[in-house]
């Protein structure tokens, strides 16, 4: 994943209401379930953001996964 791919990531995920944020990742359908566990969602947003990109990036995330996520956070 290039850092380009990762910075959109992690700016669409900054904009993610915590409240909002299993739910629209759960949406997204990207990470498995079991990814999605191993994060601590109790944590700092900035430190979330940088699990989470990171786990985008073991997965080789495209920009188009990155874009799909994007969009499903405007709905």
């Amino acid at each position: 994943m290039d850092e380009t791919v990762a910075e959109f990531i992690r700016r669409t995920i900054l904009k993610i209401p915590m409240n909002e944020m299993m739910t629209i990742l759960k949406v997204w359908d990207f990470l498995s379930e079991n990814q999605l566990q191993t994060i601590n969602f109790r944590q700092r947003k900035e430190c979330l953001v940088q699990d989470l990109v990171g786990l985008c990036e073991e997965k080789c995330a495209s920009i188009d996964d990155a874009a799909l996520l994007d969009i499903i956070c405007k709905f």
